[in-house]
């Protein structure tokens, strides 16, 4: 049997038989959907489409658009504008490659399915009025909306199961909200009846059910002569079974005083909770749902709930988070395999927790681990020579993503050699170019190209770079840098900063904690997002990883990191720029020969960009090699200020183009936007010059 369709240049053929799946998968092109059962085919292209979808009609007239019939397009009129449109039944967006029944007039579309949902195309469309809403609304016994994409407006849930609808104004019911009684009388208010309210009254924001204490949503039963509201979803809920326990938990219908079993927070004053009598628990609503196992980004391993220690395993812990002291007669999260513990409102924070369920079984818990430790994913893409060393064996001679060359591994170190990827002094063993000047910590070289880290919840990638701004410490850089696609960019140091640690700065623990909101101890500039638990103390991400040693080309003595100077206020300046130092701010030090200086001023506005470094740009058509000067023989082009200490100069021996550091990163930002020529210190835009 052959069929003229309106959608297609070919003739179609009718195809009876089933699809061998196996060998061949078809796709209906009217709704995208495989292809089951009789269906018609184009012998010349791999058009499809289901019978039943070839044999609708071009025009329908549809109960949810009376005013006009409905036509049918192979494809959404703006697919060249718009990639897809709306259906109005089941709210979601479809292709615009796929069959709609459209209305142009009034811009009302239906996909395929739901334009053609059996008890629709027939009119038998059950449709009433609701005292909730102005207009009539129809009755859905199926229908295609996702719980996802709308939820009811009686109980706030996911729309599920027959529904009310209004899809002029896509207003939705549960059948079982759409039949609820007007007024009730309920155990945990004797006093009046309660009436059905579709708003909640104009009271204070702070307003909120009886029942669990949050703000009211949706539909309510209230009683306006004692200001009592209950709102629908929790009428619904007096009896609550998860799979994470064994026994169901029922409301406790009047208010008391209570402390949560799970989380070990007291109930708002008078709250309603949940309890299993079996267990005798008493929790809050939203702890009967809390997860029994998550995975969090600031620990290796999944953590599970309990509701208490026993007395064997401790009685003293701290939350890992935060670092205050965890009830152990109460619910908290710990690990299995190490002394891990979190307070569940640490651990349910959605910074550190998006959602990721932990799994019990090790060998699942290890297939990450191994996917990024995997040889496809090692910074040394080739191991060419290797030698023994204790009881294995350790590779000599390697070749790095990072590098042209082959490397060499060695431990004879010379003065000032410096790491290409971390930008620090080489003191260990390393492996070098013997073709041109590039080393690299042996453990720099190892570090793997994917990996996590725990202030992030996405995996990320190893980069070598000439220059990247570190998005941690604000320290322009170059070599190495772990990033998410070049948009997000941590340096090496950074990286290795746990997130709870000891420094000689401080005679108590630093932990990471994003809340907080005073300045750095050490440079006073800049939020401290280490702090310490006992007192104000806190550092930066900048101050964090400043070198413990570092020299100056005026002293020959390394120059140490200090934390306090005990001097007079007025007899504390820096040697460098001979301006006063605040005694409690760090600086760089020389015992020997009593030289103080400020920790930026020995260190400059680049200590991680590597000397000699050539790129280009935009603005200017020969490369910049970024060095140090001693005078002040350059002006900079941007600011017209003299350039001293660090600054990118041309390569060309013949242009005295120059930038500082800063003026550059402006240059950049300008450029991006559509400004490349310097004139007179200014930036010129294109159109401007033409």
């Amino acid at each position: 049997m052959k069929l003229d369709h309106f959608s297609h240049s070919h003739p179609l053929v009718l195809v009876e038989e089933e699809i061998d799946w196996i060998s061949i998968i078809y796709y209906c092109s009217a709704c995208r959907e495989r292809i089951e059962g009789s269906y018609y085919t184009c012998s010349e292209c791999d058009f499809c489409l289901h019978k039943s979808c070839a044999e609708v009609p071009r025009e329908i007239n549809h109960p949810f658009h009376l005013n006009h019939p409905l036509i049918l397009y192979k494809k959404w009129p703006y697919s060249s504008i718009v990639p897809g449109f709306l259906c109005v039944s089941c709210a979601k967006l479809k292709g615009a490659d796929e069959f709609v029944y459209r209305c142009s007039s009034c811009r009302f579309d239906l996909d395929i399915k739901c334009a053609l949902l059996p008890n629709l195309i027939t009119g038998d469309l059950p449709k009433l009025k609701h005292f909730s809403h102005q207009h009539s609304l129809y009755f859905l016994k199926n229908h295609y909306i996702e719980p996802q994409d709308r939820s009811c407006f009686a109980c706030v849930e996911p729309i599920s199961g027959p529904v009310y609808c209004c899809f002029d104004c896509q207003f939705f019911l549960h059948q079982k909200c759409f039949e609820l009684p007007l007024k009730i009388k309920h155990p945990s208010h004797r006093k009046h009846s309660l009436t059905l309210l579709p708003n909640p009254p104009p009271h204070p924001e702070e307003c909120s059910c009886h029942l669990c204490t949050k703000a009211y949503k949706g539909f309510i039963y209230y009683c306006s002569l004692c200001e009592f509201g209950i709102m629908i979803k929790c009428i619904f809920s007096k009896v609550i079974e998860v799979e994470s326990h064994e026994h169901p938990f029922t409301l406790v219908s009047r208010p008391i005083t209570f402390t949560c079993d799970a989380c070990g927070i007291d109930g708002e004053k008078y709250s309603v909770p949940y309890t299993c009598t079996v267990c005798d628990l008493i929790v809050h609503k939203d702890c009967i749902l809390l997860p029994p196992i998550i995975k969090l980004t600031r620990h290796k391993h999944p953590v599970s709930h309990i509701y208490f220690l026993e007395e064997n395993e401790g009685k003293n812990k701290v939350c890992r988070f935060c670092w205050d002291e965890i009830n152990v007669e109460y619910g908290s999260y710990h690990c299995l395999d190490c002394d891990y513990f979190l307070h569940v409102n640490c651990a349910m924070d959605k910074y550190w927790w998006d959602g990721d369920f932990g799994v019990n079984d090790e060998s699942q818990k290890s297939n990450e681990a191994l996917e990024i430790l995997s040889d496809e994913w090692a910074s040394i893409t080739c191991v060419l020579k290797k030698m023994s060393r204790g009881d294995g064996e350790i590779a000599t001679e390697v070749k790095h993503f990072s590098h042209q060359h082959n490397l060499i591994l060695s431990d004879e170190i010379k003065d000032d050699m410096c790491c290409d990827g971390c930008i620090r002094p080489i003191s260990t063993e390393f492996y070098y170019c013997t073709e041109c000047d590039y080393s690299l910590h042996k453990h720099c070289a190892e570090l793997p190209r994917k990996t996590r880290h725990w202030r992030l919840k996405t995996t990320l990638t190893l980069h070598y770079n000439h220059r990247f701004l570190c998005d941690w410490c604000d320290f322009l850089c170059s070599g190495f840098g772990y990033g998410i696609d070049y948009k997000i960019m941590m340096c090496i140091r950074c990286f290795e900063v746990p997130d709870y640690f000891t420094t000689q700065g401080h005679k108590h623990p630093l932990f990471y904690d994003r809340k907080y909101e005073r300045n750095c101890h050490s440079c006073e500039t800049r939020i401290g997002c280490f702090r310490c638990k006992d007192g104000d103390f806190a550092l930066c991400y900048r101050c964090v990883v400043l070198p413990r040693i570092t020299c100056y080309k005026y002293d020959e003595h390394p120059l140490a990191l200090t934390y306090h100077d005990d001097h007079v206020v007025d007899q504390c300046f820096c040697e460098i720029c001979e301006e006063p130092r605040n005694p409690n701010h760090w600086f760089y030090h020389c015992e020997i020969c009593e030289y103080s200086v400020h920790c930026f001023c020995v260190l400059g506005d680049s200590p991680y960009v590597k000397l000699g470094l050539t790129s280009t740009y935009d603005f200017h058509p020969h490369p910049l090699t970024f060095v140090k000067e001693d005078f002040d023989y350059f002006e900079c082009n941007d600011c017209g200020k003299r350039c001293k200490n660090v600054l990118f100069k041309c390569s060309e021996s013949y242009c005295k183009f120059a930038l500082h550091l800063n003026c550059l990163r402006f240059s950049e930002i300008f450029t991006f936007l559509g400004f490349s020529e310097f004139r007179g210190g200014k930036y010129q835009s294109k159109e401007s010059r033409k």
